[in-house]
C-alpha cells in the first residue's frame, strides 16, 4: 500500500472514531458492570451440549460447557430446510456492536437471518457473547468476561459437538461483520482445513504496526480491557501469530469472500432513517475505511494464491442492511463450499 493509501485508510478511521466517539467499526452496547455468567464448568471436563430448547421452528438454543472458557456458552443454531441429508455449517460472528446475551444476526431489525435461511440447506451456528473480544483466546481472563478462549472453543470444542448432535456433512464455513469479519479470516489461517469457505463483511485486517495496534485498542476498550491482555506486550510471537497479512498464504484452498461498499449512502437510507446524519456521516467514513482495508487484504491474498471473490459496490455505508445485503450476495459461494 502507497503512503497515499494508507494515510487514507489512517484518516478515515480516525475520523469515523472521532465522530463517533466510540470505538471503530461498531457502537459498544455493554452496559456499566454488566458481564458474562460465572465459571461453572471444570477445565478438565469434556466440551458437551447440556441442554437443547427449541425456541421457535428450526431455531435451537444450545447450552454448552466449554472446558477452555471454564463456563457454559451458549450458540444459536438454524436447522436447514432438509435434514433427511447431511447438510454443511456455517459460524456467524458478530461484529463489535454484538450483545451478551443473543446474536446480532438473528435480531429482526439487524441480521434477520431466520427468513433468509428457512429454506436453505445449511445449519447455521450463531455464538453469543463475542462482542470485543476479536474471538480469539485470550493469556490474562478479561475484567468483565472472565476467561476468553473463543478461538479454542469455535475451532476445537464445538464443531465436533455439532458435528455430532446433528446430521451434519463435515463441511464448515464462517463468516462475519465488522470486528467478527477479522476474527473469521484470522480463525481460518489459524485452523487450516477447518474451514471449506470464509467471508468477511466491511471488516479491516490489520493488527501490525502502531496504526494496527491502535485499531485492536479500540475493538478491545468495548469491555474496559487491553489488547496486551488478549495477545501479551506488542511484537511477542502472540501478535505476529495473528497477523492475517503475514499469513495470508494459509487460506490456500479456501474460498473467501471480501465485501464493502464505499460509503456513500444508498437504498436503505431515506428521510425516515432514524438519526440519518449520524448514520450517513458514521458509516460512511467508517465503511470507507473498511473498503480501503478490505482492497488491501483482498490483493494480498491474492498476491498469495488465494482465491478472493472481491465484492465491492458503489454505495453503501457501515450498517446491518448492507450485511444482509451481503449475505444474499455470497451465499451461492458459501453453499457451493458446503456442498462439497
Amino acid at each position: 500500500m502507497d503512503l497515499r493509501r494508507r494515510s487514507a485508510v489512517r484518516s478515515a478511521l480516525a475520523l469515523s472514531c472521532l465522530v463517533a466517539g466510540v470505538p471503530i467499526l461498531a457502537t459498544p452496547t455493554i452496559a456499566a458492570g454488566e458481564s458474562l455468567p460465572a465459571s461453572s464448568v471444570s477445565a478438565q471436563s469434556a466440551p458437551e451440549i447440556t441442554s437443547v430448547v427449541e425456541l421457535s421452528s428450526g431455531v435451537l438454543l444450545l447450552d454448552v460447557a466449554s472446558p477452555a472458557m471454564q463456563r457454559t456458552v451458549q450458540v444459536k443454531v438454524l436447522s436447514p430446510s432438509d435434514t433427511s441429508v447431511p447438510q454443511g455449517t456455517l459460524y456467524l460472528l458478530d461484529g463489535n456492536s454484538g450483545r451478551t446475551d443473543d446474536s446480532n444476526w438473528i435480531d429482526p431489525t439487524a441480521g434477520n437471518v431466520v427468513p433468509f435461511f428457512a429454506d436453505k440447506n445449511a445449519f447455521v451456528v450463531l455464538p453469543i457473547g463475542g462482542t470485543g473480544t476479536m474471538y480469539t483466546d485470550w493469556q490474562e481472563d478479561h475484567p468483565k468476561f472472565g476467561r476468553l478462549k473463543w478461538e479454542t472453543f469455535l475451532t476445537k470444542e464445538l464443531p465436533p459437538l455439532i458435528d455430532a448432535k446433528f446430521n451434519t456433512n463435515g463441511r464448515n464455513a464462517i463468516g462475519g461483520i465488522s470486528m467478527g469479519a477479522e476474527a473469521a479470516l484470522m480463525l481460518a489461517q489459524r485452523a487450516p482445513g477447518l474451514y471449506d469457505a470464509v467471508a468477511g463483511y466491511s471488516g479491516c485486517y490489520t493488527t501490525v504496526g502502531g496504526f494496527g495496534k491502535a485499531l485492536t485498542d479500540l475493538v478491545v476498550i468495548n469491555g474496559m480491557a487491553t489488547s496486551e491482555q488478549m495477545w501479551g506486550p506488542v511484537d511477542s510471537p502472540a501478535w505476529r501469530e495473528h497477523d492475517i497479512f503475514a499469513n495470508a498464504d494459509k487460506l490456500r484452498g479456501t474460498k473467501v469472500y471480501l465485501s464493502s461498499g464505499t460509503g456513500l449512502p444508498g437504498p436503505h437510507e431515506t428521510l425516515e432513517t432514524p438519526e440519518l446524519a449520524r448514520v450517513v456521516i458514521v458509516g460512511g467514513v467508517m465503511e470507507f475505511g473498511s473498503t480501503l482495508c478490505t482492497d488491501q487484504i483482498s490483493q494480498v491474498l491474492r498476491d498469495n494464491g488465494v482465491d478472493v471473490t472481491r465484492s465491492a459496490q458503489p454505495v453503501g455505508i457501515h450498517g446491518w442492511p448492507y450485511w444482509r445485503d451481503e449475505l444474499v450476495r455470497s451465499w451461492p459461494l458459501l453453499e457451493s463450499a458446503l456442498a462439497g
